[in-house]
């Protein structure tokens, strides 16, 4: 899935579902959320936003993950590397997005109650400030997801093991802006 953009400024939104959901059982990505599996209400939120372009990270669940995107349109790369951790996937995503792009939207694929008018938000305070990276917050939590400017890509390549930005996020904390949601979904990762 690709679109134009009026401005020149493009967000691709990089999905994150390669990993085994371990503090869950494992293979939490398939189970069952009002009809269908989690990982498709993820998947049709960011298909259907107004990022410009959106791709999928398999591994675990490859399969699965893999026939989601196919149904949904957009591109999908499995990570072989899964069992080293978020890192490898979060790497992998950044370098299959097209080069121009201005910044990604970091998605988890176990938060299926992130409402798209929340992921519209981000892309727009994005794409109307000069912020380089904008967390969402509700009740006080940060949440997910996250958007990063692709200037940070590189700080990106160099990190490791089952840690996302987190630490790329903390050195350049005078570029972070906190948006206020009163989406709940932010906060909701699925790890019964």
């Amino acid at each position: 899935m690709e679109r134009s953009s009026k401005d020149n400024k493009k967000i691709w939104g990089i999905i994150l579902a390669a990993g085994e959901g371990k503090r869950a059982g494992g293979g939490k990505l398939s189970r069952n959320i009002h009809g269908k599996p989690m990982l498709q209400h993820v998947v049709e939120m960011a298909a259907q936003s107004s990022l410009d372009g959106v791709l999928l990270v398999t591994g675990y669940e490859r399969n699965l993950g893999e026939k989601i995107a196919k149904r949904a349109g957009i591109k999908y790369y499995y990570n072989a590397s899964y069992s080293l951790g978020m890192s490898t996937s979060l790497k992998l995503g950044i370098s299959k997005v097209p080069e121009g792009i201005s910044a990604v939207a970091i998605i988890l694929g176990d938060m299926p109650y992130v409402q798209r008018k929340t992921m519209d938000s981000l892309v727009s305070i994005y794409k109307t400030t000069d912020s380089k990276i904008i967390i969402p917050v509700c009740n006080e939590k940060k949440g997910h997801p996250v958007l990063m400017s692709c200037k940070y890509n590189e700080e990106i390549y160099n990190i490791s093991g089952d840690i996302g930005a987190r630490e790329i996020i903390e050195k350049h904390s005078d570029e972070v802006l906190h948006w206020q949601t009163d989406d709940l979904g932010i906060l909701r990762d699925i790890d019964y």
